[in-house]
């Protein structure tokens, strides 16, 4: 087989052996074994709060041909909230924010301010436990750091400082 941008989508594999809800179930137990804070959100998403941020874990499905099926596991933890967009901070991102072993800083940025996250995915069919707690304690990590680094030098609003 030839390397190609398409060539996952024509590769014949398997359907998704845990589905999304099964994996979900052995994340929660992995992430409960971390913190037994965990909450369970509306949709889907477990929450666990860490300092002056959180981490959220998301499983879903990514249909990538007739049969080949792949769950994604997304750990994400925010960094600030109504930074003001503005060139800095634009060129920090680019240029910085994706630094790092595990994971990368999104911008998503509305009407001149944005919302700053530290984020990682994982392909969850053959996840192991400890791969899984040690992206999640890195990527909880490394936003709790950028929260006091980055305020300082762009401003904008911790996670914790939203929560009433």
């Amino acid at each position: 087989m030839t390397l190609s941008p398409d060539s996952v989508a024509q590769t014949q594999g398997p359907v998704l052996e845990l589905g999304v809800e099964e994996l979900r179930d052995s994340l929660r137990t992995i992430l409960l074994n971390l913190d037994s804070g965990l909450e369970d959100l509306p949709d889907g998403t477990m929450r666990i709060a860490y300092n002056s941020t959180a981490v959220f874990v998301d499983v879903s499905a990514q249909v990538l041909g007739e049969s080949v099926v792949r769950s994604l596991v997304t750990i994400a933890s925010p960094v600030l909230r109504d930074v003001v967009v503005s060139p800095p901070l634009c060129e920090w991102v680019a240029t910085q924010g994706w630094r790092y072993v595990f994971g990368h800083v999104t911008l998503d940025a509305l009407l001149g301010t944005g919302r700053i996250e530290f984020q990682h995915r994982l392909l969850g069919e053959h996840l192991g436990a400890d791969e899984f707690e040690q992206a999640v304690l890195a990527v909880v990590g490394t936003a709790d750091q950028l929260v006091e680094t980055l305020q300082a030098r762009f401003g904008g609003l911790r996670y914790t400082d939203l929560r009433v």
